[in-house]
């Protein structure tokens, strides 16, 4: 037999009510009437709101995020541009460095040279 799965909560709710005012609207089902059942389940609507209405904050809050750090990359460029090109400092100097940069003279050439053996050259000791 297949599990049945419901609805969520608050679709469900929503159910109840329609269902209770069209057939029974004055009939009292748990102790409660239609008006006392609304009371009772009307916190989980407030609290869907307000989650809904957090999310639209945060979505917002990360946009915001998002165009900030646009900005603060573009003027860590513009610094960094700057320092290069300060005569007093350069990108050899120690605040290039400090910045997290390589120094212009410890940069390596990036050149490298393979040897025979480690290129996939035949071995040279003879044999075939």
């Amino acid at each position: 037999m297949a599990k049945r799965t419901y609805p969520p909560t608050a679709e469900r709710i929503g159910i109840f009510l329609a269902a209770w005012r069209e057939i029974a609207p004055q009939a009292s089902f748990a102790g409660m009437n239609l008006a006392e059942f609304e009371t009772q389940t009307a916190s989980l609507a407030e609290r869907i709101q307000k989650l809904q209405a957090l999310d639209a904050q945060y979505a917002a809050e990360l946009k915001a995020r998002e165009e900030a750090d646009v900005a603060a990359r573009e003027i860590l460029r513009l610094v960094a541009h700057g320092v290069r090109g300060n005569p007093a400092y350069g990108e050899d100097s120690q605040l290039y460095r400090a910045m997290g940069f390589v120094p212009l003279s410890q940069r390596q050439s990036g050149l490298t040279r393979k040897s025979g053996a480690a290129a996939g050259a035949p071995a040279a000791n003879g044999a075939a």
